[in-house]
Parts: structure tokens; C-alpha cells; sequence
């Protein structure tokens, strides 16, 4: 009810007409509690009329004098029942809405319940005032081009030339944060109970210098980004007395690396979707939930100065289909103790984000009405320092695989999609232009099978699909307006991840399979593979290596992958596990001749004896020029390892349990 009688103040106000003390805050929860009494409800009626026959509104004061004209025809009670409806569902136009008040967002939370579709254009409309709708646009160049060029977003960073590794990324010069980072002098990483350490690290020697624990202001430290002498957690945090997570960034000047000490830190509210860091600034993402009758908006802010977000840097997609929020900040990490930040959110779920230096795209998964299809949901926020606001958005069919899957250059966003058609797996890319309007589209192409890995290098795009065989697509997107399929070769097993070596030459890092006997298929182990693209309209698999019962982070995710340029070597972590099993069995059944020999063993007793298991790790390095070579399998006592860096001539593999050993590559 606050909210409610906030906004009809609000438009009281707006308009320079001065609202009648009788329906102040406090009147109307009295008379809501009187609200099945007929004296109270005929003595509101009486003065609200009185009260309009002194007042000769304008034309667009109509819409105040229309809340209190409710209240004198309907009573409180239909004053309820109107605030509580939900809004019209039919859907104009599909751009992003952006809220006037609280009590709107608090209205469409409660309309949640009684219909997903949403429509931000009638949200006025229910007080009478089309002016509430606001619809934006993604601001346009004198050439119809979004400012920028990510004319380079698809080369991959992997060395700084300065003989250390750094996170290997999918965008040059976006950095992200990882669980291991090393500035070439230091090795900073977070181990599986969630603690920074900090080491240095010269000639293969390691020497631990501190610890940043996660008892502090995080709960639970995800991972980490480094920049010059600061280092920036990115975590979960609990406050005190509430069950409502949020997540933020810490920042720590560790110009003393054996006494790291906090400088800021900023907190909002939901979980972490992701983060990225541009410069100085970092953008965090979180998925926000909410629920009627709670917390309706987010929050933000550091721990001692944590508020709600101003309804009016929140928007809307049209029909959203969960109550949740995308919430985007951006943080400047060099404004020491003021912690200078700016935050904006969008009634939305994400599920990936594509990020480049002037924007970020956040896409979910959306089903269709009445439908067992599915389409995915895309907005995109322009970034610009602390500058940040939601500018447009669409949909496309079908799912993403991963943020590899989406790309923009020359003002152009293309994204690759798995869809159904027919209940069949399709696979699509979409071209789409400044507005996120379709420009081009490949759709329905490898059919029967889904999306496993995408690299867009150029103005080319290369996408792996998978069923039972392993297609590499090769997609010429030189003419936006009509992309088209070049060619295609086909190899056994699948890449998740593709790695550019050179201009002729595609790796990818994936899995082996196998024949079930059963008409299926299993994974079978790690398989690398090199492709050669000289001529996109014939590739050719050059090479390919399995190895047998191996897996490795790298499948799964690409921070796991170190490259080494300079001295022109790949390195991934791996585990192996063998068994003493023999054809596949999971247990070995034999005679317990002690048993039988019991008195009370029946004489056919077998006992089920459990297979020994060995089990190996390491760090597995390799080169690929024409084929893959001088692959050096290098096993390691210890736990999994989950990471490794190079440091000058010395390569340094990390486990969760914190543990760090060295050694120099055999290639």
C-alpha cells in the first residue's frame, strides 16, 4: 500500500496539485483497515467528490484526478483490486522500458503470478497517462554504427611477450578473472577453500609471502583479477542477519605483497553470472532474484553504505519471464577510498555475456507460449568508463553454447544458435546489425545435431556441431546481409574449444569418443585436433591425438589453456584414471572358497571384489605447425591440477589444495 499511495502522490505532485490530507498515507491504511465498513467507505466517497468539484484540472492532470475518482466510484477495497491487477498483456513493439517509479516495478512483480507476458506500454495506461512510456534506442552514429570497433575481438590474448603467461581470453585487451593469475615476478591464486595466496616465484622456486582469506569481508572468493600493484577479489558475501547473498568485488593494494590491505570494496545484490575488466574499471554481472511481497528492486553499494537502486536506472524486456534482475556495475578500481562506481539493472535473467570494450551483451534462454521451443533473450549494455546503460535488445531462436558463441565486429553482433525444428536439433547464426535488427542469417544447417564449440576470427566464423560425427563449419561473413556456408570437413569425436594458431591453421581441444555397442556414443578420453583453413571452401583435418580415459579443465573451460608464444607451445591440465577392470566391467565377481567352507555360506556364494583404480595428473604440453608434436605427457605427484603458468624458462602447475611445484619443459 505504500508504494501504491507513493505513486499516486507522486503524480499529484508532478502536476502542482496539492493531494487532500485526507488521503495521506496514514488515512488510507486506516481506511484500509475499515475497508468492509460501509460508514468509512461512504465518508471517503463524500469528501473526494467535494474535494474535486474545487479543482479545474487540464487535460493532463486527468490522470491524478482518475486515482481519486477510483477511490470515490470503487472504494478502497476496488482501489485494491485495481492496484493489484495485471497489466494488459498485449506486447507493442519490443524495446526495452525503462521504470518511472517503484510502484511500477512492485506492480509487475505482483502481475507475475497471473501472467508471464508483460507488456511495459500499458503500464501507464492503468492510471490513464500513455506519457509513462519511455522506449530507448541504441544511440546511432552520423553512420548508423555503434561507436567503436571490435574489428580485433576475436584474437586471442595468450602471452605478454615478457615471458610469463596470462589468462588466456577471448577477447584481446578484456581481461577476466580466473582462479590463478601471475604478473611474471608473483603467482596469485585461489585454492579450493577459497583463500588467496600469494607467492613469489624465480628459476622454479616458490616462496609463500601471504594469504587473503575468505572469513573477511567475502564469504567466498571465486576468483581474482590482478592489476599493476592492486589485486581485486570477485565473491560471494552473506550480511549480517540475512539470508540474501550478494556478490562483489574487493580491492587490496598489495604494493607489499606479504601485507596485502583493503582499499574498497562493492557489494549489490544476486548472484554472480560473471565479470570482466576493461582498464580500470571492472563490470561485475549478478542474476538478481526477487519475489512478491519482498525485496522488490536491487542493492547496491559498499558494506557500510549498501541502498536500493532509483527505479529509473532500472528497465525491462518485453514479457519477461522471471522475476529476477541483470544487475550491472561498473567500478572504477583506480578511485581508491571513494570506491566510484555506477550501476543500472534490467528485469531480465542472463545466462552468458559477451564482453568487449564498448559492449556488453547478456543473453538467457527464453521458452516459448504454449510451445516446447525456446529462443534466446539478448540485451546489450554500451560501456564507456563508469558510463553504463542498457540500449537494446532482441531475440534470436534457439540457445547459446557459450560466450565463444557470440562476437561483434564493425558495429555487427553475430551470434550462433541450437534451435528445434520439427523436434529435430537445427543449428543457426544470426547477423544482426546496430539496433540488434536482422541483417543476415545461416539457419537449419547441421541437422540432427547441436553446438559444441565457435571461434569467429575475422570476418569468418567456425562452428563445431556434434551427434555422432564432428563437422567443422566454416561461415564467410564478409557480406553482413548474406552470410553463407564455405565448407565443411568431418572428423570422429568433438572440439569444445578452438584455438586460432596461425591464419591457416584451427586447434581444437575436445573429447574422444566411442561406440557404446549400442548404437551410442561414450566419451572416450581428450582429443586434440588441427584443422587447416588456408582455403575455406576445402578444410582438411591436418592431425589429431586421443588419449585414452584423459580429461582435462580445458574441455570445459578456457582459462585452463596456456599459450606459450615465445616459445611456441600449448600446455592443459590433465587427470587420468585406469582400472584394473577388464572388457568395461565395473566389479569383478569370484569364488570366496573361505566363504563356502562356512557352515552357514551357502555353496554357491560369490563375493563382489571392487577394481584397483590408479590415477595420474599433470600437465599435458604439445605444438601444433602442420601436425601436433613433441607432446610431453608430464605426470606429477599431486592432487588434480587445476592450473598452470609459465615464468621465464620455468613452467609452475598449481592443485586446489594450494600445492605448487615446477619444472622446465621437455619440447
Amino acid at each position: 500500500m505504500s508504494r501504491d499511495h507513493e505513486y499516486i502522490k507522486e503524480l499529484f505532485d508532478n502536476d502542482g496539485i496539492r493531494a487532500p490530507e485526507s488521503i495521506s498515507e496514514e488515512n488510507m491504511l486506516a481506511m484500509l483497515d475499515a475497508a468492509d465498513e460501509k460508514q468509512a467507505e461512504a465518508q471517503a466517497e463524500k469528501h473526494f467528490e467535494a474535494k474535486r468539484a474545487r479543482v479545474r484540472p487540464s487535460l493532463k492532470r486527468w490522470a491524478a484526478i482518475a486515482a481519486v475518482a477510483v477511490i470515490a466510484v470503487f472504494g478502497i477495497s476496488g482501489l485494491r483490486d485495481i492496484l493489484t491487477a495485471p497489466p494488459d498483456t498485449s506486447l507493442v513493439g519490443d524495446e526495452l522500458y525503462t521504470f518511472k517509479s517503484k510502484t511500477e516495478i512492485e506492480r509487475l512483480l505482483r502481475s507475475m503470478d497471473s501472467s508471464p507476458v508483460y507488456s511495459p506500454f500499458n503500464l501507464g495506461r492503468q492510471f490513464g497517462e500513455e506519457e509513462l512510456v519511455e522506449y530507448e534506442t541504441a544511440p546511432l552514429s552520423d553512420s548508423g554504427a555503434t561507436t567503436g570497433d571490435a574489428s580485433n575481438a576475436s584474437a586471442p590474448k595468450a602471452s605478454s611477450g615478457a615471458g610469463h603467461s596470462e589468462t588466456y581470453l577471448q577477447v584481446e585487451d578484456v581481461d577476466e578473472a580466473d582462479i590463478v593469475k601471475t604478473d611474471g615476478k608473483y603467482i596469485y591464486y585461489v585454492t579450493d577453500n577459497r583463500e588467496v595466496v600469494i607467492l613469489s616465484a624465480e628459476n622454479g622456486n616458490t616462496k609463500k609471502l601471504s594469504t587473503i582469506g575468505s572469513s573477511g569481508i567475502e564469504n567466498y572468493i571465486n576468483d581474482i583479477y590482478i592489476k599493476g600493484d592492486k589485486l581485486i577479489t570477485v565473491g560471494t558475501i552473506y550480511k549480517d542477519g540475512s539470508d540474501d547473498a550478494s556478490s562483489g568485488i574487493v580491492v587490496y593494494d598489495i604494493s607489499d605483497r606479504s601485507r596485502p590491505e583493503v582499499m574498497y570494496d562493492f557489494t549489490q545484490t544476486g548472484s554472480i553470472l560473471s565479470s570482466r575488466m576493461v582498464g580500470d574499471f571492472v563490470y561485475l554481472v549478478t542474476n538478481d532474484y526477487v519475489f512478491k511481497g519482498g525485496r522488490a528492486v536491487p542493492f547496491c553499494g559498499s558494506t557500510e553504505n549498501f541502498s536500493s537502486l532509483a527505479a529509473t536506472d532500472i528497465c525491462t524486456v518485453p514479457n519477461p519471464r522471471t522475476t529476477s534482475f541483470i544487475v550491472l556495475s561498473a567500478i572504477d578500481i583506480s578511485s581508491g577510498a571513494q570506491g566510484r562506481s555506477a550501476t543500472k539493472a534490467i528485469f531480465g535473467a542472463s545466462e552468458q555475456i559477451y564482453c568487449n570494450d564498448h559492449n556488453l551483451y547478456c543473453t538467457s534462454m527464453e521458452w516459448k507460449d504454449d510451445s516446447s521451443a525456446y529462443y534466446t533473450r539478448i540485451v546489450r549494455a554500451s560501456l564507456d568508463g563508469l558510463k553504463v546503460k542498457a540500449d537494446a535488445t532482441t531475440k534470436v531462436n534457439g540457445y547459446v553454447d557459450s560466450q565463444f558463441s557470440m562476437d561483434e565486429r564493425d558495429g555487427y553482433f553475430r551470434i550462433a544458435t541450437t534451435s528445434q525444428r520439427a523436434g529435430i536439433d537445427v543449428n543457426n547464426l544470426y547477423v544482426l546489425d546496430s539496433r540488434l535488427k536482422e541483417t543476415g542469417k545461416v539457419t537449419g544447417f547441421a541437422r540432427n545435431e547441436s553446438i559444441k564449440a565457435v571461434r569467429f576470427i575475422g570476418d569468418k566464423a567456425y562452428v563445431i556441431t556434434y551427434e555422432a560425427i564432428d563437422p567443422l563449419f566454416i561461415i564467410d561473413l564478409s557480406d553482413p546481409a548474406d552470410p553463407r556456408i564455405e565448407g565443411e570437413v568431418k572428423i570422429d569425436g568433438f572440439s569444445t574449444l578452438l584455438i586460432p594458431v596461425s591464419d591457416t591453421r584451427l586447434l581444437g581441444i575436445g573429447h574422444a569418443t566411442g561406440d557404446n555397442g549400442y548404437g551410442g556414443e561414450y566419451d572416450s578420453g581428450l582429443k586434440l585436433a588441427l584443422f587447416d583453413i588456408s582455403d575455406p571452401s576445402e578444410p582438411k583435418v591436418l592431425d589429431s591425438k586421443e588419449f585414452k580415459d584423459m580429461s582435462s579443465i580445458a574441455q570445459y573451460d578456457h582459462h585452463a589453456l596456456m599459450v606459450n608464444s615465445e616459445a611456441d607451445y600449448y600446455a592443459i591440465p590433465y587427470e587420468v584414471w585406469n582400472s584394473s577392470v577388464v572388457d568395461g566391467d565395473d566389479i569383478i565377481i569370484e569364488d570366496d572358497a573361505e566363504a563356502n567352507d562356512s557352515e552357514d555360506a551357502p555353496a554357491d556364494t560369490l563375493v563382489e571384489i571392487e577394481p584397483e583404480y590408479t590415477y595420474d595428473t599433470g600437465v599435458l604440453l604439445f605444438k601444433a605447425g602442420d601436425t601436433i608434436n613433441s607432446v610431453d605427457r608430464h605426470r606429477l605427484d599431486s592432487a588434480a591440477i587445476c592450473r598452470s603458468v609459465y615464468i621465464g624458462d620455468w613452467i609452475y602447475a598449481l592443485d586446489g589444495d594450494g600445492n605448487v611445484q615446477s619444472f622446465r619443459p621437455a619440447l
